[in-house]
């Protein structure tokens, strides 16, 4: 087993097996991605008066207090109840973002970073979560209902993409289990080199796109198929794996 798989692994859970790191320290440095006491002292009192407030009024002081957490909070950005964050400071948060209730945002590890463009929509119950890798999300993208995109190393989703409610997108590689003296979870993992989606896609209900995929601007996947390699431009694919069956009209 590569010892870089193995190292990459150690990033995400060196902080939680640190003894010499209280538990407080640990749920601070999750929390904020800093040593900073003051930074988290921040983060839990914006959390505890604002998180929970329905309404306008929540609305409007989320959009007025929230600005000083995060690396950038564009103006127009809205965030609604019950969200939750951690790294807040490697998280990116474009204008006019719509951040529906009980949304998971984390930008976990110190290489992790979570970058969302303007005009971008996710809905509500869905995790957008960054461990040890940078997700970026297009300007104007829109992320269904209870949908999980996850990377441990690069995922890149283009303009105007379109993922429906309960898809999974997950550019985290596979656990190796190459070695029977050691548990599959301290193996680490082996890496296809991430997912890009193009602009203009459509990803369809209870959709998997997993890692080393790519899919090309304006393509399309139906509900329930699993993509595991190259879905090319202007194609419609479907099925286990993903197989393309027609081409879409041509300008």
């Amino acid at each position: 087993m590569p010892e870089d798989a193995v190292k990459h692994d150690q990033k995400v859970r060196s902080l939680l097996d640190d003894p010499n790191i209280s538990a407080f320290g640990k749920y601070q440095m999750l929390t904020t991605g800093e040593a900073s006491f003051w930074e988290f002292l921040k983060y839990d009192t914006l959390q505890w008066l604002c998180s929970w407030m329905p309404g306008a009024a929540g609305y409007f002081l989320r959009q007025k207090l929230y600005p000083t957490l995060f690396a950038e909070l564009g103006r127009g950005a809205t965030i609604g109840r019950a969200c939750s964050f951690r790294g807040v400071k490697r998280i990116k948060i474009g204008r006019n973002v719509m951040i529906e209730d009980n949304v998971v945002l984390e930008a976990r590890g110190p290489d992790s970073e979570l970058v969302i463009g303007d005009n971008v929509l996710i809905a509500r119950n869905s995790v957008v979560r960054a461990r040890g890798g940078r997700i970026v999300l297009g300007d104007e993208t829109d992320i269904g209902t209870n949908c999980i995109v996850s990377t441990d190393s690069e995922l890149t989703i283009g303009r105007e993409v379109l993922i429906a409610a309960f898809a999974y997108v997950c550019a985290g590689g596979n656990h190796r289990f190459d070695d029977p003296e050691r548990s599959i979870m301290k193996q680490g993992f082996d890496k296809q080199g991430g997912v890009r989606i193009g602009d203009g896609a459509w990803i369809g209900s209870h959709v998997m796109v997993m890692d080393g995929a790519t899919i090309g601007e304006g393509a399309i996947i139906g509900s329930h198929a699993v993509v595991r390699d190259e879905i090319p431009a202007m194609q419609i694919a479907v099925g286990t794996p993903a197989r393309v069956i027609k081409s879409r009209p041509s300008v």
